[in-house]
């Protein structure tokens, strides 16, 4: 498929037919992300969130209380985790996926608040993944493919396009929302590095 950005039809059609391909158009997805020129709406987070609640409804019937603490965490570190590398998940969204888990997970009211529930075992909790931080904890890893200028084809395309004389910016917040999600942890990565 092939989704046309500035380009007028007659020359999208002669590139469609030269490779043999569909026309497609933005906003769609691609390997589950949402691809688009604005920044994603909570309902295009949903497929991601359908298929967390999915997970705990087909099995969760059947386990103990400790084997649903195992698929919580199961479903929390694997099926978000490509969203999380790349957008910063809106706190809507991440609430609804606990408020979906949680729901789904017991056909009891909850015993207690998920932010107990997300504490480590060794501070009292249960150690369920905190999405927020592990959602930044990704990010920062971009972040860090930025400042030591790795190699990589995106590193280069934003560094030449965005920032040509090689510094990131202190507060500056510039490019795509997708750049401006990353910069708005810029301070937190340099704190750490």
């Amino acid at each position: 498929m092939m989704v046309p950005i500035n380009i007028c039809e007659e020359k999208l059609d002669h590139l469609t037919r030269t490779f043999g391909c569909d026309k497609g158009s933005l906003p769609f997805t691609y390997l589950g992300l949402p691809l688009g020129i604005t920044k994603p709406k909570v309902d295009d987070f949903l497929p991601m969130i359908n298929r967390c609640e999915k997970r705990f409804a087909s099995v969760s019937a059947y386990l103990s209380q400790a084997g649903r603490l195992e698929l919580t965490n199961s479903v929390f570190s694997s099926l978000p985790t490509i969203y999380m590398c790349t957008l910063t998940l809106p706190p809507t969204v991440i609430n609804i996926a606990y408020g979906g888990g949680q729901k789904q997970m017991t056909e009891k009211p909850p015993k207690v608040a998920w932010e107990m529930v997300m504490l480590p075992k060794k501070e009292g909790g249960l150690g369920v993944l905190d999405l927020r931080k592990q959602n930044e904890a990704l990010l920062t890893k971009n972040l860090h493919k930025f400042c030591n200028k790795h190699d990589v084809p995106l590193v280069n395309l934003v560094s030449e396009k965005l920032y040509p004389n090689g510094k990131l910016p202190g507060n500056l917040m510039k490019g795509s929302f997708w750049w401006r999600g990353n910069l708005k942890i810029l301070k937190d990565y340099k704190d750490l590095a």
